[in-house]
């Protein structure tokens, strides 16, 4: 008799389970498995690529800056005194002055052969600039050469060895001149011992010309004599000073790098 009863509905919480038909079991579709996310890649163009670059932070960019600072001042410091080189050759009885440089060089030159009993002073130049049709001198040379007889040298200890005229390498030109005139001194090979007279920060350079030219077979020393335009030790307050270095670091990194003779 109970089995024509209806089933009763279970009682809420009673964990009985619903049955479930087989046409409802085939009518419900699976649950639909998602697909993977397509990440856009960006194509190169023709040109160019794309590329991830790490760009320093501002720390690091203040320790650059810092570095930096200290390595110019450290190198500004030392600077001139490198460019405007003093590296005379012991025992040299010989002296050349560049005849462009300014009476306070000649008269140093004239003090510097007192000490050191010079026997000859070369004078090198080049053809005057201006003037060279009223005076009677025409070339830096010969005016250096009376400027140092006038100053009490011994004319006959003086030798004008001016260059050729040129547009470039005016140093060279007048190493050249100087060359021509001690070759035909006939200057025995124990004594070829030479020291230069510059001014400020050109002789570093004009010393290296000079070697250069004259070749192995002589010593070239240098003195340098410090203009007075400006003081050295604070050559970079005053236009002069800066000038004069930022050229003359110019100038010898050319001729290193083959750019210039």
């Amino acid at each position: 008799m109970n089995e024509d009863l209806p089933a009763s509905a279970p009682a809420a919480g009673s964990g009985s389970l619903t049955p479930v038909s087989a046409s409802a079991t085939a009518s419900t579709p699976p649950p639909a498995i998602g697909k993977p996310a397509v990440v856009s890649k960006k194509r190169d163009g023709f040109w160019f690529r794309r590329r991830s670059v790490p760009l320093p932070t501002w720390r690091l960019w203040l320790c650059a800056l810092g570095t930096a600072a200290a390595v110019t001042l450290g190198v500004g410091s030392q600077l001139h005194s490198w460019l405007a080189v003093t590296d005379p050759v012991s025992g040299a009885k010989y002296m050349a002055i560049e005849g462009w440089a300014p009476d306070e060089v000649a008269r140093r030159t004239q003090e510097i052969a007192d000490d050191t009993h010079a026997v000859r002073i070369f004078c090198t130049g080049m053809p005057l600039e201006k003037g060279h049709y009223l005076a009677a001198w025409k070339t830096d040379a010969d005016v250096t050469a009376i400027t140092l007889a006038k100053l009490g040298v011994d004319p006959q200890r003086i030798c004008p060895a001016a260059g050729g005229a040129v547009k470039v390498d005016r140093t060279r030109a007048m190493a050249m001149g100087l060359k021509a005139v001690l070759d035909g001194e006939g200057i025995p090979a124990a004594d070829r011992k030479i020291n230069l007279v510059s001014q400020g920060t050109h002789t570093r350079r004009s010393r290296d010309i000079f070697q250069e030219v004259l070749g192995p077979e002589w010593q070239v020393g240098i003195y340098s004599v410090p203009s007075s335009d400006y003081e050295p030790a604070l050559w970079y307050r005053q236009s002069a000073g800066v000038k004069g270095v930022i050229s003359e670091s110019a100038a010898i990194f050319f001729r290193a790098v083959g750019l210039v003779h």
